[in-house]
This record gives C-alpha cells, structure tokens and sequence, in this order.
C-alpha cells in the first residue's frame, strides 16, 4: 500500500499551495536551514584541519560514507515521491522522479549535526533540531513522505552509533572491514550501479 493517502498528502499541502507567501517563507526556511548546515560543515573541517585534531578522518569519512550507501539505496529502492503519485505539484519547486527513500537531503544535514556533536554537542543540538525543522519542511511541502525523513535518521543514527561513537571497534590492526575498505566497496556500488 501507499506510505500516506491521497486526502492526507492534499490536507497537509493546501494551506501552503492556496497561500503564496506561505508557500514562499516555507521555501525560504528550507533554503537558509539547509545554507546554513551544509556551509557550517567544512567550516567544521577546516576548524579539526588547523587544530590537528585527529577527529577530523572520521568527521569526513563518516558522512562520506553514509552519503554513498544513502545514495546507491534509495537508487536500488527507487521510490515514487508523493508528488509523482498523487500527480499534484510540491510546495516547494522540484521535479526529481524517484529516489524519495531515504530522504538524502534529511541524511545529510542529521549527519553533519551529529558530527558537531561528536566534536562540540552544543552546537550539534542545535543542528539537529535544524534537520528536524527541515525533515518537517520536506514532509508538508510534499517532497517527501515521513517513512522518507524518518529513514535518513535512522541512517544516520546507526553510522553516527557506529562509527563516530565507535561502540564498534572496527579500525584496529586486524578490523574485517576498515573505512577505507567500506568507502571502496561503496563507490564500486555506486559506480555500478544505474542511478537516475
């Protein structure tokens, strides 16, 4: 069955498409939201780079990593966005056909959330909440239905488990599948793999 019905998708868009400035400050909020995070972020590398902190490999191989898998799945999975489906125009302008789930765009900004919070929580708190304004966004505006932005944090959620926390031990001397190792693996995937 569908993830949302037709009469949802249509009650949580109209108050925005029958009202243009509405419409126009939920574009707005999108765009600054999203500047916002994605600018702070190699602000953040470049911040670990002159510090010498040695953070900064997993602060970039984390999201990298996460960026590739995101990508090569939701081009495997190659899901209708609600707007394809219910043939009624998103609040905000895109036409991308498929590749609705996971929501990259939520995946993205949560992991570069997580990732300050794994060098300064205080800031990372305020990202993530960010990325849930902008997950929310996504979702009313009709880009994208809540399984999608729900999936990005759940993504994120394990590689920032995983991998930034390091409750797995996986870069020792005799690890079965380093960063390095995941990353190559990955772009072989994604090399070979038709995404649209």
């Amino acid at each position: 069955g569908l993830p949302m019905k037709k009469e949802t998708y249509v009650k949580m868009t109209q108050p925005f498409r029958d009202d243009p400035k509405r419409a126009r400050a939920l574009h707005r909020a999108n765009k600054i939201l999203t500047v916002v995070i994605f600018v702070a972020y190699p602000c953040l590398l470049l911040w670990l780079l002159w510090q010498k902190d040695m953070r900064l490999y997993k602060a970039i191989c984390v999201p990298l990593d996460g960026f590739i898998i995101v990508t090569v799945v939701r081009g495997w999975i190659n899901r209708k966005r609600p707007y394809e489906i219910f043939e009624l125009p998103s609040v905000i302008p895109k036409d991308t056909k498929g590749h609705s789930w996971p929501s990259r765009h939520v995946f993205s900004a949560a992991v570069i959330a997580f990732t300050f919070w794994f060098v300064c929580p205080a800031v990372g708190i305020v990202f993530l909440l960010m990325t849930v304004a902008i997950a929310w966004i996504r979702v009313v505006s009709g880009v994208h239905f809540i399984s999608d932005v729900v999936a990005g944090f759940l993504f994120v959620a394990f590689f920032s488990l995983v991998f930034l926390c390091g409750f797995l031990r996986l870069c020792r001397k005799n690890y079965w599948l380093s960063f390095r190792n995941w990353r190559g693996v990955m772009l072989y995937f994604c090399l070979n793999t038709r995404l649209k």
